[in-house]
């Protein structure tokens, strides 16, 4: 229990220096890209309600998801024009998955 607080922590302090830093250094190739792209969800394994509003949403209109690596690439490849993830997407979606935030 420990280990994984701790881990929590870890993630969230790291969230807080890096994501502001990385966005700024990304900021120039991604203004317009971006302010379109949906957000992160928290949930691995969606099921009811949820699940049934996922699978009526196209795909890119969809929120990346932690684990989801097709869906994500496919989202990234549209809003970015590459399917490449970046550093601030791997720090969001650990935050996410951690905090189950929407």
């Amino acid at each position: 229990m420990l280990r994984v607080t701790l881990a929590a922590f870890i993630l969230s302090t790291v969230m807080l220096f890096a994501v502001p830093n990385s966005a700024l250094a990304n900021s120039a190739s991604a203004d317009s890209a971006s302010s379109n792209e949906p957000g992160w969800l928290g949930v691995v394994v969606a099921r009811g309600e949820l699940k049934k509003w996922i699978d009526s949403t196209p795909i890119v209109d969809r929120p990346n998801r932690p684990f989801h690596f097709y869906g994500n690439a496919v989202r990234r490849e549209y809003y970015r024009g590459s399917a490449a993830p970046r550093p601030s997407d791997l720090l969001k979606g650990g935050a996410a998955l951690v905090t189950k935030r929407k």
